[in-house]
């Protein structure tokens, strides 16, 4: 499959407006990139053309013209993020010009790798002129991923330069490393339009995986489900495609309203939704002046254009030149991974002033997450170190699951980096599947110890707390599930013990002083003198000095066996047995008895028999049926 999709490429192009980038596209391919009417009318690009090529070894490359005029940068930048190989067109009567420059700090900020510089129009000037312009070039592009590139004349209209051209494109396509198909499958859309006899169709080009004809499909932010009814690639049907092409999807169960461009088409694992974004920011060095914080701004991602908020905290301005992560609230989620790459542009100038890599995703704007600054830029380093940063400052610890959206990687290469964060020693993966950090399962260690140790000494009486008041007293913000998984891993270190919904600490018993004992002998003694007419629970408490605290005390001689509750009653156990006897007694000579035919025989009135009843039942001694009991097991 990767020797495959190898063979499959991006080439797109930038430049300003008129430098021939739709005249050189229908040159080398005989295809027209202006798909509107306007486009045609005016002889200027405004949204974005398709084409594609077969280079000279048989690589396939899907082309992307985006347009040159300042007021449609927006719709350059949809165009730039899918790019492998870049095609700078700089027109030899003019040379270098504004948008010349802005798209080449947007494809350095985006991280471009590869390009060529291609000098247009090479018919209509000197030799001279032409030498001055390409110097010129080389001036503008030092510093930049265009610093070594080729540089190529070409005249569109005559035919000049175009075969080395495609010489030149081959062997950069030949440079462009294999798409990566081993992550989930991404691909934002730019395009959608509706067929007639087909319905919703959305293009784009694939940024990762692969795609089949009859897969289930998400469409995000909104979260919206599909099926590819069929897919189309430079032209042709195809029954699959790969990251590096450009794939046109037919889908089922969505209408032409529900999506626009900006949003993702993902398969089997989603991206996580966000409006909240942190970024490894890089300033332009030649903008006019500071950015400050708070300014509202264009926030650029793939495809997808958002108005946003620049907050860097304890700041009041970024400077020209300045690298430092910084924290994007949007107007709206976006669906994105760490790692991905955006462009951040000026309202007022229309101007492209910083772009960076995502580095963190802080939830939605509801989630309540306080802002980790200190961590930022820990993240941007490499998969594993977004990892350890993450889980050391998520004291509900992370799930695969989220690690799978965050990072946008298959669930295998997830457990990879889980398992060499384990055999670290940076995290525990608790019993749930969730991963929690070393620091923060010593934190709450300490802080279970710390309120165990606190309970027993208050309430000596009492075994010890139940896990969900622990948890409460704790204040552990996992949930309860992960916190009994957590407890059980404190238990395995013999940290903590439990005796099934209560936690103690190891060395705690429950020991009476004299005067204890023979108060719960005395108490033993007046409910067993009491039989079938016990005594309430506050008859009891109002024997119980204060100082016992009377509840606790109760509570022991339950849970020690002592005293048996029945609703607000206490039994003495030899009262329990007695009464289980007389059931057993009762059912085997009559198959079955009443609640008055027990009241009878133990002499009692209602008032006790029927939660005692109850009771048995509850033990599996007794089985109602109706107004009769029967012995569990008999029919």
């Amino acid at each position: 499959m990767a020797k495959e999709t190898s063979r499959y490429l991006i080439i797109g192009t930038a430049g300003h407006v008129d430098h021939g980038k739709t005249t050189l596209i229908g040159a080398l391919t005989g295809m027209q990139t202006d798909r509107h009417p306007e486009e045609r009318a005016r002889g200027m690009s405004i949204d974005l053309g398709f084409a594609h090529i077969t280079l000279p070894s048989g690589t396939v490359a899907g082309i992307v013209d985006v347009p040159g005029h300042e007021r449609f940068v927006h719709n350059m930048l949809a165009g730039a993020s899918e790019m492998d190989l870049v095609l700078l067109l700089v027109a030899a009567d003019e040379g270098v010009m504004p948008q010349t420059r802005e798209h080449l700090a947007i494809l350095d900020l985006l991280g471009t790798k590869r390009g060529i510089i291609v000098v247009t129009k090479v018919d209509i000037v000197d030799a001279d002129w032409l030498e001055l312009v390409k110097d010129d070039i080389r001036t503008v592009v030092r510093g930049t991923f265009l610093e070594n590139a080729p540089i190529v004349e070409v005249s569109a209209v005559t035919g000049q330069g175009l075969d080395n051209l495609l010489a030149v494109m081959d062997a950069g396509a030949a440079d462009v490393p294999p798409k990566d198909t081993d992550r989930p499958f991404r691909l934002p859309i730019d395009d959608i339009f509706v067929k007639a006899g087909f319905g919703t169709i959305a293009r784009g080009a694939i940024f990762s995986g692969t795609i089949s004809v009859g897969q289930e499909v998400i469409v995000q932010p909104q979260g919206f489900k599909a099926r590819v009814r069929s897919l189309h690639t430079y032209g042709r049907p195809v029954e699959r495609a790969f990251a590096g092409q450009r794939a046109a999807m037919n889908l089922t169960g969505l209408e032409r309203e529900d999506i626009k461009r900006g949003d993702v088409i993902v398969s089997e694992v989603p991206l996580k939704v966000t409006d909240k974004i942190v970024v490894q920011l890089r300033v332009l060095p030649a903008i006019s002046r500071p950015i400050r914080n708070g300014v509202l701004v264009h926030f650029h991602h793939a495809t997808s254009e958002r108005m946003a908020i620049l907050n860097v905290p304890e700041r009041k301005t970024l400077t020209p030149g300045e690298e430092t992560c910084v924290m994007f609230h949007l107007n709206k989620p976006i669906a994105c991974a760490w790692g991905d790459r955006v462009i951040i542009r000026a309202l007022s100038p229309l101007t492209t002033i910083a772009g960076g890599v995502i580095v963190d995703m802080n939830g939605t704007a509801t989630s309540g997450r306080k802002q980790q600054p200190s961590s930022w830029s820990e993240k941007g380093q490499s998969p594993i170190s977004y990892l350890i940063a993450l889980i050391h400052e998520r004291s509900d610890g992370v799930t695969v699951g989220e690690l799978t959206q965050r990072l946008f990687l298959n669930p295998s290469a997830i457990q990879l980096l889980v398992h060499e964060v384990v055999a670290r020693g940076d995290a525990k993966i608790l019993s749930t599947g969730t991963l929690l950090s070393t620091k923060w399962l010593e934190d709450y260690k300490n802080r279970i110890v710390r309120q165990l140790n606190q309970y027993h000494q208050e309430r000596p009486l009492r075994r010890g707390l139940s896990k969900e008041g622990l948890r409460s007293l704790v204040g552990s913000q996992i949930g309860s599930e992960d916190f009994e998984s957590l407890l059980a891993e404190l238990s395995r270190q013999g940290t903590i013990v439990i005796e099934r919904e209560v936690v103690r600490l190891p060395d705690h018993s429950v020991r009476l002083s004299a005067d204890q004992e023979s108060l719960a002998q005395m108490i033993e003694r007046k409910c067993r003198q009491a039989k079938f007419a016990p005594l309430e629970v506050s008859d009891v408490l109002s024997l119980i000095p204060d100082r016992e605290q009377p509840m606790d005390f109760i509570s022991f001689l339950i849970e020690s066996g002592r005293l048996v509750r029945v609703s607000d009653f206490l039994y003495h156990p030899e009262t329990i047995q007695e009464a289980i006897n007389l059931a057993q007694q009762l059912a085997k000579e009559g198959g079955s008895f009443t609640a008055a035919q027990f009241r009878d025989a133990v002499a009692t009135s209602r008032k006790y028999v029927v939660p005692l009843l109850e009771y048995l039942d509850h033990l599996g001694i007794t089985v109602r049926r109706g107004d009769v009991r029967i012995l569990k097991g008999q029919q």
